[in-house]
């Protein structure tokens, strides 16, 4: 695409010789707060529902990777060749049911399909629990919804009794809201109650697993 060569271009000549001086004493780790603030942007732009924010946000978010790309290439490591055709790999393996043969019904056998190729994949044949590979760095509310989605799929015994009547994301959010005053008023600090009792979660069903 023309404009994505035009912009390699422009980042090439940002970090190569006669560049930018900032852009030129970057590293992975000087990067990593870019990352999340440039996500959050585009969470932010999707929220306000405005199309020339959210087309402003993704090219920041693009960006940041195209310039670990070009870093990559700079020190020998790898390149945005190597990141796109990662990425190309990865999707189609995925998918054997749009770029194979395989039959599905609906979702249900896509998640349970996208999920069994992963622990065929030879990069992850070391991981020994199904919550191996959530990162730790992870926001606390969305960890526990990706450990709750993963342990439910299991079919962990020991989850809390929930109600199931179903809620709508209003509902949901006032819930939350309600809960984060409760907090308050009672001194408990909610990120830290729910970071420990997931770590008591993840303990119980890791001891689980390995039965």
């Amino acid at each position: 695409m023309k404009e994505f060569d035009a912009l390699l271009e422009v980042a090439q000549k940002l970090i190569g010789p006669g560049g930018c001086p900032w852009d030129q004493e970057q590293t992975f780790s000087s990067l990593q707060p870019f990352v999340l603030e440039e996500a959050h942007e585009v969470i932010e732009a999707v929220d306000h529902n405005e199309d020339h924010k959210i087309v402003e946000e993704l090219g920041d978010l693009l960006y940041t990777i195209i310039f670990y790309g070009k870093l990559g290439e700079k020190e020998g490591r790898f390149s945005i060749e190597e990141i796109v055709k990662a990425i190309r790999e990865k999707l189609i393996r995925r998918h054997p049911h749009v770029f194979g043969d395989l039959k599905i019904e609906g979702v249900g056998d896509v998640l349970h399909n996208w999920e069994k190729i992963k622990k065929e994949e030879k990069h992850h044949e070391k991981r020994e629990s199904a919550l191996d590979g959530i990162p730790p760095t992870l926001p606390t509310l969305i960890k526990a919804q990706k450990m709750a989605k993963k342990m439910k799929r299991a079919q962990f015994p020991k989850l809390p009794e929930m109600d199931r009547e179903a809620l709508n994301e209003e509902q949901a959010g006032k819930a939350l809201m309600a809960l984060i005053l409760r907090s308050e008023e009672s001194g408990i600090d909610l990120e830290s109650a729910l970071r420990r009792t997931l770590q008591g979660y993840e303990k119980r069903f890791r001891e689980w697993e390995r039965q």
